[in-house]
């Protein structure tokens, strides 16, 4: 046993490295065991599957050697007053923490990990014959359970949610699986839950159907709001429950001040009053909460280009001075409104001509307001691209995914429909339309990850869709939800 003392401003820490080894056990069993100071124990990030077993120890080097004896064990701790000794598999870095322990003289081991101990995997069972950290599969030497290989040392296989590239990377013991949003989980995680309508891929008119549905907004209360287009009508779904509320819009399309004709988005506020784009009335209303009519605040009610006018309306937000944003799709412009205004102001694209340069949109549609920072982002659709203004700067834009021309690459999109970004971390979520997919791009990244759908392929299975128009998250964001349009359905996701 080597150890060794550090003195710090006075301060008398302890840091032991004990190496086990004997004549009689072969170097592939040898390791360094290194400890931090006493007060700490470790919190393993799901301790049902990283626990191997608790028992009482005479010494810290006796529950040392317990752990190195034990082929999963990498990590363990030991409490001189209590002699309590557990033991952990899964590497210190990546399966949990240090903590501060209510054990003063408690420590916490790690077994130190090397190349070298590594360099026999994939040689023949005779290069790792006697070895504690490679096995013989198959007449070659590989990693021992619940580890995989990154090129350099058998790391411990990650748990749910860990980023991931390959299957063996994750707990195959658990049936978790690299999944195509680049993270360990169970297949499962793709299948989405009806949320909203039948669920079947028929359309209806109840209050538990639903007929074309697009746009999608979150109510304080984790309630989710949902416009048909079909139903010409705004539902409202109080969260467990499938059985819809008619919050804007009567039982027919029409163009009275209690009817919406073809509606597509809509932006619901923190006293859930409604602002719904009634796309085929040109107009956007403004429905009070509890309200039975609503009152006209863009628009004319009829087509035009002029700046009193909109022409299809597929993107709006509000901000918290109540001024509407509105992605003016067939004008390729995003205007704003004040409050009380009877014209917008062009705040994105150029009125009425359509383009791919950065002040130039294309069809531009779902649109997502990051207040904090005045950044507007706009689902340039048509450009297969997803665009970020500073609000009250230029009108020239930055690119922050796609822009790379319509494909199916995970550098590429096609036809954006909607934008959503994560107000905890900043990743950007957007319905992948032609591509039947919803992407992330992290921030800053050139390529995004699909996490639900698969690249290309429609369907009505629920891991499949028919049509995503619309992304959102819940206000904790632990669900996505997507508006699946030909099938008639609203589906959640869990994220992880």
């Amino acid at each position: 046993m080597l150890i060794w003392f550090n003195y710090h401003l006075h301060i008398f820490l302890i840091y032991i490295s004990i190496r086990i080894s004997s004549e009689d056990i072969s170097s592939g069993w040898q390791s360094f065991i290194h400890f931090s100071s006493s007060g700490f124990e470790f919190s393993p990030i799901d301790m049902e599957a990283l626990f191997l077993q608790q028992t009482t120890a005479d010494s810290v080097e006796i529950c040392s050697q317990m752990c190195h004896t034990t082929v999963l064990c990498r990590t363990f701790d030991f409490d001189i007053v209590s002699r309590r000794c557990r033991i952990f598999q899964g590497d210190l870095d990546t399966t949990g923490s240090i903590i501060s322990s209510s054990l003063s003289q408690s420590v916490v081991g790690s077994i130190e990990l090397d190349s070298t101990q590594f360099d026999s995997f994939g040689k023949s069972c005779l290069f790792c014959q006697g070895s504690r950290y490679l096995k013989c599969i198959n007449s070659t030497c590989q990693c021992q359970s619940n580890t995989y290989f990154d090129g350099s040392i058998c790391r411990s296989q990650k748990l749910l949610g860990s980023q991931c590239i390959n299957e063996t990377d994750c707990r195959t013991d658990l049936n978790y699986t690299c999944l195509p949003r680049l993270q360990c989980g169970p297949l499962s995680l793709q299948n989405g839950s009806t949320v909203a309508g039948y669920g079947n891929g028929t359309a209806g008119s109840d209050n538990n159907a639903l007929n074309k549905p697009w746009g999608l907004a979150m109510g304080i209360d984790n309630s989710l709001y949902v416009c048909e287009y079909g139903n010409s009508r705004v539902m409202r779904f109080h969260e467990g429950s499938t059985l819809g509320i008619r919050v804007a819009g009567s039982a027919s399309a029409g163009t009275g001040s209690n009817q919406l004709y073809e509606p597509s988005v809509l932006y619901v506020d923190a006293s859930s009053n409604i602002y719904v784009a009634d796309d085929i009335n040109y107009r956007v209303m403004f429905w009070a909460n509890g309200s039975l009519s609503g009152t006209k605040v863009v628009g004319t009610g009829s087509y035009g280009s002029s700046l009193n006018a909109v022409a299809d309306v597929f993107g709006i937000t509000v901000d918290s001075h109540g001024n509407i944003y509105v992605a003016d799709t067939m004008n390729h412009r995003v205007t704003k409104w004040i409050p009380g205004a009877t014209v917008g102001i062009v705040v994105a694209g150029q009125n009425g001509i359509s383009g791919s340069q950065s002040n130039q949109l294309s069809y531009p549609g779902g649109l997502f307001l990051d207040e904090i920072h005045s950044y507007l982002y706009i689902a340039d659709a048509g450009n297969n691209r997803i665009q970020r203004i500073t609000l009250g700067g230029s009108t020239n834009a930055t690119t922050v995914a796609g822009g790379n021309g319509q494909g199916s690459s995970n550098m590429q999109l096609n036809n954006p429909r909607s934008v959503y970004v994560s107000k905890t971390t900043g990743a950007i979520y957007i319905a992948d339309e032609g591509n039947y997919r919803v992407t992330k791009w992290a921030v800053g990244a050139t390529k995004g990850v699909t996490v639900v759908g698969v690249d290309g392929q429609a369907g009505s299975s629920p891991m499949l869709f028919g049509d995503p128009t619309y992304v959102i998250l819940n206000l904790n964001e632990t669900l996505l939800y997507v508006s699946d349009y030909v099938n008639h359905r609203v589906q959640s996701f869990k994220l992880i």
